[in-house]
């Protein structure tokens, strides 16, 4: 194959590929595009996750429902019927035995009400009330989970969109260098192995935007599947500005991100309640040593066929109303209260330890992030500074190339500094800003871009 032959392949592959790459903005006009809000909103709306929690919830109320009923008296009643086939004596003397079918009806009803138990059921009901609080915490703590995880992932997309985009940008610039170089090596400038290694560059330059591409697209997709959405549904990504200096302005003390953690986040309240649930379980086990008072009632009628009177007399005459009371005093239970004690004790020391290790994950968190921030602003002031200086010296570079200046491959060498220092560059912006968001988001602020 010709060189000319050779360059006008690689031209029109260019045109295909900086035509697939405009088509996606074209597509994100005629159908909006999903910025960072719509994404948050949508996870903490639709996730699986979040709407199991919120389903424990539900049972979490329904418990409390059924300890609070716990004070109330039950009522049963009861109705039996009952038939009985026995041999009796015919009338008339030496008159043989004979089988006789008699029915009878019992009806009553019975109630129970318990006086004291120790305050087993007052503590139940505490318990179960800071159940449904640790459960919508449990909520609380899953969306942020969530909204961590999408702010990463949406991160993570427009790094790799501003990577397609200056990935572009080279393969333009490569694609002028290889036309200059074909006006150069008519003129006798430079070497044919020259003008073959920029257009060995060129095809690499446009390897790298492919890969760049299929970055952008696997990104986006797992944003998609992070979001749950349907994978028969479209799904574009807004691409907005972000105003670096904005997102680092007012950083806060660092001791001032320590006590806003600790007060805003569920994470804390989180493990105090399992402390309290735990601390109220050691009250409710020491009640199986105390005696308990209960009070029961009754009333019943009876029907037999034995009797000459009627069903209606029968049922007036045969009533029988009862009231009592019943203590219940435990004297040996096998060890069965002990036992159930000093479990009781082990969950409640057990979940002191996991207070106290949330309270430090949290602080380290916390300090991780916070120090990630600050050196993420200056990593990335240093990346500017470096690709400030490696693009006036390609600039330079290339304009002394295009005069035969230097050859092929120190131009090459300086190429390869400033993309070096281009792609640090973008690297430690996202890397700053998600640390920034993650800061904010450990104190208590909406992430939004």
């Amino acid at each position: 194959m010709s060189k000319r032959n050779i360059i006008s392949k690689i031209g029109f592959q260019v045109i295909l590929i900086l035509g697939v790459t405009q088509l996606l903005p074209a597509q994100e006009k005629s159908q909006q595009a999903w910025d960072l809000n719509q994404c948050l909103n949508y996870a903490l709306e639709h996730n699986i996750q979040v709407n199991k929690k919120k389903l424990t919830v539900l049972s979490s109320e329904a418990d409390l429902l059924k300890t609070k009923s716990d004070r109330l008296p039950n009522l049963s009643g009861t109705i039996s019927e009952s038939f009985t086939n026995s041999k009796v004596l015919s009338a008339g003397n030496g008159s043989p035995l004979k089988w006789d079918l008699n029915n009878g009806t019992t009806a009553s009803l019975s109630s129970n009400l318990t006086v004291y138990n120790g305050g087993v059921i007052s503590n139940s009901i505490k318990q179960s009330q800071l159940n449904i609080e640790m459960a919508n915490l449990d909520i609380e703590l899953t969306k942020n989970s969530i909204t961590l995880s999408i702010t990463q992932a949406y991160l993570n997309a427009l790094y790799a969109k501003e990577s397609v985009d200056y990935a572009k940008e080279i393969l333009i610039t490569s694609q002028k260098q290889v036309e200059r170089a074909q006006q150069l090596l008519k003129a006798g400038s430079i070497a044919k192995t020259d003008q073959a290694q920029l257009e060995a560059q060129y095809a690499s330059d446009q390897y790298s935007l492919v890969i760049a591409q299929n970055t952008l697209i696997s990104n986006i997709t797992s944003l998609k599947q992070l979001l749950e959405i349907p994978v028969t549904d479209t799904f574009y990504v807004a691409f907005p500005e972000i105003d670096f200096d904005k997102e680092y302005s007012l950083l806060p003390s660092i001791n001032e991100a320590f006590n806003t953690s600790l007060s805003v986040l569920p994470d804390m309240k989180f493990s105090e309640l399992n402390k309290s649930v735990a601390e109220i379980g050691v009250k409710i086990a020491k009640a199986g040593y105390l005696p308990s008072l209960s009070m029961n009632a009754n009333y019943s009628t009876s029907f037999s066929s034995l009797n000459s009177k009627g069903f209606n007399p029968q049922l007036t005459d045969n009533q029988t109303q009862k009231i009592g009371l019943a203590l219940n005093i435990p004297i040996f239970s096998k060890n069965i209260t002990k036992t159930t004690i000093q479990r009781s004790r082990i969950n409640l020391e057990q979940a002191d330890l996991t207070m106290q290790e949330t309270k430090k994950n949290l602080l380290q968190n916390v300090e991780s992030v916070y120090q990630n921030t600050i050196a993420g602003k200056s990593r990335y002031d240093a990346a500017v500074v470096q690709f400030s200086s490696a693009n006036e010296s390609y600039k330079l570079s290339e304009a002394q190339f295009n005069l035969g200046m230097i050859n092929t491959v120190d131009l090459l060498k300086v190429k390869n500094t400033i993309l070096n220092a281009k792609k640090e560059l973008i690297q430690a912006k996202y890397s700053a800003i998600l640390n920034r968001k993650i800061l904010d988001f450990y104190m208590g602020k909406p992430i939004s871009l």
